[in-house]
């Protein structure tokens, strides 16, 4: 009767650890696809570069007709304009997104007393009450204080803002 608890405990300890390594397990094959995947896709554009190398090597040497040669250098090169354009397209779409995020740091700024977050037209600080005295750069995009006439970034010269003052 020992030696039976003991394998039912064992299986039982077998099918427990099969199920808990189940989501980690699927994961993996997840994250596998996707590595295949995108290296499927650099691994073609190479085979296809390395194609029309090939190609040029072989009717240079006289081992491809020149009516076969036109005809596979046209597809290759399609092809392969379809892979560069792919990576223009994504580097595009990488530069417009590092645009944004240099927009956004630059439009929002925080308070010097309390950390909070600034919007662009606040002249004072929503959370803490206090004076917003700085200014951005219109070159640089660097802070100054209210009233400088010089960048202390870049040393363009700032506009001085005059603002009446209600009697």
């Amino acid at each position: 009767m020992e030696i039976s608890s003991i394998l039912i405990g064992l299986v039982l300890f077998v099918a427990s650890l099969a199920f808990v390594s189940l989501p980690f397990r699927q994961k993996q094959r997840s994250n596998l696809k996707a590595r295949k995947a995108d290296g499927h896709h650099e691994g073609r554009r190479e085979s296809v570069l390395s194609a029309l190398r090939h190609l040029d090597f072989d009717f240079k040497t006289g081992k491809v007709g020149e009516e076969d040669y036109t005809s596979l250098r046209a597809q290759l090169m399609t092809e392969a304009a379809k892979y560069i354009e792919q990576e223009k397209e994504e580097e595009e779409k990488l530069e417009a997104l590092i645009q944004t995020r240099r927009t956004a740091q630059h439009m929002a700024a925080n308070c010097d007393h309390c950390g909070a977050l600034i919007e662009v037209g606040q002249r004072f600080c929503a959370n803490c009450g206090s004076a917003v005295n700085k200014e951005l750069c219109p070159s640089c995009g660097k802070k100054n204080q209210a009233g400088d006439q010089f960048c202390s970034s870049c040393g363009n010269r700032l506009e001085v803002k005059l603002e009446a003052v209600g009697q």
